[in-house]
């Protein structure tokens, strides 16, 4: 099911209030939704393929549809808009996918956007599989960090989780991007029955090796919406999971990082655990962040089925002032909170995780 886009740019503006005549270059007001929510935070896929199919975010092979070339943003496109929204207050860049590795030059494209005026941090999600031989030039064109998935240090679990990925490229990828000094967090996605057993493993190594772990809960999106309730695991239920290692407070939740919240390790270092609950403790009220697609589109919300083309625009010849005006017009629509227990979990099913760029 393609995703609703708003062609044309009558349709934006009637979103909201017309257009200021003065509005201009110099003169862009920071990004801001009718609840007050600034965002310093763009999401940035670059790509809707991924060299793995992990069950919760890719169909098998086979069954995906990808983007052709010509339909994905140029590098000087996403150059342009990262410029664009770092005019409008944007200081933080996170590159995702698809996993990101997997498009051609992409070191070149950390190197432009890294190099935009105001752009303080470039990070990446990644699998890691080709980080291994990545990470030093990735370092070098000014990314300052990764979060990498790895749900199991099993390597048949993996390869299950995967449908075919091997655990020890990942790991290869991790400690040569810890020598080329990024920044290192572990994503974990929590399934019931299938890592949550490992959870405290995972905790040991990331702490082994100075990393900071995050279980994420599974979302109604995609693939994971097709797994069911059943496979859901809380926030709450790993930390008892993890026992003695974390403490019962929590910790810093640094909301304008991301939406994680830690808990501190039991022993009063300053090693910490993540939890990313999007279901069972939204964090919509703290949202700092906007995604854009691998295709182009502006997306509020990542449960949003609402989204705006700024690369059509960009192909149309629209200017840095009108695509600035379409990102106010996306946000000033969007809701309180997200969209995945509307009562309408169904229409999540048909977006792909990949499609959006988690």
């Amino acid at each position: 099911m393609k995703l609703p886009v708003l062609q044309s740019r009558m349709a934006v503006r009637e979103a909201i209030e017309p257009m200021p005549a003065a509005f201009g270059r110099d003169g862009l007001p920071p990004l801001r939704d009718a609840r007050g929510r600034s965002y310093s935070y763009l999401r940035l896929s670059i790509t809707d393929r991924c060299d793995l199919a992990c069950i919760y975010c890719m169909p098998p092979a086979g069954e995906d549809e990808h983007a052709l070339r010509r339909e994905l943003l140029t590098f000087e496109e996403a150059t342009r808009l990262v410029t664009v929204f770092a005019e409008l207050g944007v200081r933080r860049v996170r590159l995702t996918g698809g996993e990101p590795l997997v498009r051609r030059d992409i070191v070149a494209l950390v190197e432009r956007i890294a190099r935009v005026p105001s752009i303080e941090d470039v990070v990446m999600t990644t699998n890691a599989t080709r980080l291994a031989e990545l990470a030093v030039p990735l370092r070098r064109a000014g990314l300052r960090g990764v979060n990498v998935s790895l749900d199991s240090l099993n390597a048949e679990r993996f390869r299950r989780i995967t449908r075919g990925g091997e655990v020890s490229q990942v790991l290869a990828g991790i400690h040569a991007a810890l020598e080329a000094g990024l920044d290192v967090k572990l994503n974990v996605v929590a399934l019931r029955g299938e890592n949550d057993a490992e959870a405290g493993e995972l905790v040991d190594f990331a702490w082994a090796h100075g990393i900071t772990p995050r279980f994420i809960e599974l979302m109604p999106l995609g693939e994971a919406a097709k797994l069911g309730p059943r496979s859901v695991i809380s926030a709450r239920e790993l930390a008892e999971l993890l026992g003695s290692r974390i403490a019962v407070e929590e910790g810093d939740k640094r909301p304008h990082h991301g939406p994680a919240r830690y808990r501190i390790a039991a022993d009063g270092s300053d090693r910490r655990v993540g939890f990313i609950t999007p279901i069972s403790e939204e964090f919509c009220a703290d949202c700092n962040r906007v995604r854009i697609t691998a295709q182009g589109d502006v997306r509020a919300c990542l449960a949003s089925r609402r989204a705006v083309s700024l690369r059509d625009r960009m192909r149309e010849g629209s200017s840095d002032a009108e695509l600035a005006w379409a990102l106010h017009a996306a946000l000033g629509s969007k809701a309180r909170g997200h969209e995945f227990l509307d009562g309408t979990e169904l229409e999540h099913t048909n977006v792909g995780m990949s499609l959006i760029g988690g």
